[in-house]
């Protein structure tokens, strides 16, 4: 069983909102950041969360492969207000 972090950035084109087609959302995906245990991994994440730009709106998962399914164990994130959000998953 491998643990890594899986990190993204969230911007909106339009800074006055969503447009009427939907959300113009940008995604910028990191490369991923192996551990050896699933605490190290959600630790990672909640650092590199709360030490990021509030503008970039980062969001972080950790999570864990296993042979060649992937399943994710924690999630936080930035929202648009710039608060700090976490969700443990099951």
């Amino acid at each position: 069983m491998q643990y890594f972090v899986r990190m993204m950035e969230r911007q909106k084109k339009n800074q006055m909102g969503f447009s009427a087609k939907g959300a113009d959302v940008v995604v910028r995906t990191y490369p991923d950041v192996e551990f050896a245990g699933l605490g190290g991994a959600i630790e990672a994440a909640k650092r590199a969360v709360m030490a990021s730009d509030k503008a970039i709106m980062l969001q972080a998962e950790a999570c864990f492969r296993n042979r060649n399914q992937i399943r994710t164990k924690y999630r936080c994130w930035i929202d648009e207000r710039g608060g700090f959000n976490e969700c443990a998953l099951a």
